[in-house]
């Protein structure tokens, strides 16, 4: 199977796809939600979501607006950035998203009116010349959805066929409905489902939070055709899982030269290498809450995670960030580096 990094609103940035690419890219990263309203318009920050370090050639674009409008045109302002394909988001579930007519509220409309949209994204990009990618392949047109408002296995797969007929050409899942959090397990069976019964390719997403759980999911359903596992938050908890994938896939073929450890994680050196990437990447006004949101979920790897995180949260600069995690490593040095 292939692999990808999801698109998360505040995380999947250049920052963080230069900090997992030291250690080994994924095949795909996708990237944070674009509102097409506000790119068509030309809003003030959305330069920074259309970033590519450090791998434009793998790049997704996810694209999340209420109207079938300016979707279209923003899927063809962002088709000459490159990278393998765009991304509708139909499964944000988030209130603000949801109200305003985007994100899930795609799957809740009448059927008609969310393939009307699909279709006008594929006839504007295919009338724009980007039936195809510059690499030579075709230029995806996906899509990213969760099970819906409730659980309905045939609803679902008749949605996705309305999907494909209007053009899309890639389905991602997150076996999930509009209301379940992240405490309700992801059913990959739907995943499988979906996989085993439509004519294109399927990803998963959905609590693979290691390498572990990685290869368990695709031993679990790697007979049912899925084509990739999308990790997400898992990624920014340790942005080297993709690198540990391969490495716990060459262990268990036996090819020991591909096993060899790195040198261990220095969790202050990724810290600083990140903030410094971070103040690079993004405006001033984006650092501050975009460093908090990394290190919620980084600050997992830390003995007394809790403890660091609540002062993190707390703090007002990106600056004060990487002074708190100076003193924490001070005070808990046996923190610091991370053994394989």
């Amino acid at each position: 199977m292939k692999l990808a990094l999801a698109p998360m609103a505040t995380l999947s940035h250049e920052a963080l796809r230069l900090l997992i690419h030291r250690y080994g890219d994924p095949d795909e990263y996708f990237s944070e939600m674009i509102h097409a309203p506000s790119y068509v318009a030309g809003g003030k920050y959305e330069p920074y979501y259309v970033r590519t370090a450090p791998a434009p050639e793998r790049m997704v674009w996810q694209i999340t607006g209420p109207e079938e409008g300016p979707i279209a045109k923003a899927a063809v302002m962002l088709a000459p950035l490159g990278g393998l394909g765009l991304d509708l988001n139909m499964g944000c579930s988030a209130p603000d998203i949801a109200r305003h007519g985007a994100g899930i509220a795609w799957m809740l409309k009448d059927p008609g009116e969310t393939a009307s949209m699909v279709a006008l994204v594929r006839k504007e990009l295919d009338s724009a010349g980007f039936s195809r990618s510059p690499s030579g392949g075709p230029f995806r047109l996906g899509v990213k959805l969760r099970l819906g408002a409730e659980e309905n296995p045939e609803g679902l797969l008749s949605f996705c066929r309305v999907l494909i007929d209007a053009g899309v050409t890639q389905i991602t899942l997150h076996p999930r409905t509009k209301s379940e959090k992240y405490g309700r397990p992801a059913r990959w069976r739907f995943v499988a489902e979906l996989a085993r019964e439509l004519p294109v390719p399927v990803y998963g997403n959905g609590d693979i939070a290691s390498a572990r759980d990685a290869l368990e999911t695709e031993r679990a359903w790697g007979e049912s055709g899925i084509a990739a596992l999308m990790i997400g938050r898992g990624a920014v908890t340790r942005p080297w899982v993709f690198w540990e994938i391969g490495r716990l896939k060459a262990a268990a073929e036996g090819n020991v030269r591909s096993t060899l450890p790195p040198p261990p994680i220095d969790h202050l050196e990724v810290s600083r290498f990140f903030l410094s990437a971070l103040a690079e990447s993004q405006p001033a006004e984006f650092q501050l809450s975009r460093a908090r949101r990394f290190f919620f979920y980084y600050c997992d790897n830390f003995t007394f995670a809790h403890h660091i995180k609540m002062k993190i949260q707390n703090a007002q600069t990106p600056e004060a960030i990487g002074g708190l995690l100076d003193s924490y490593f001070g005070e808990v040095p046996e923190d610091r580096l991370l053994y394989f």
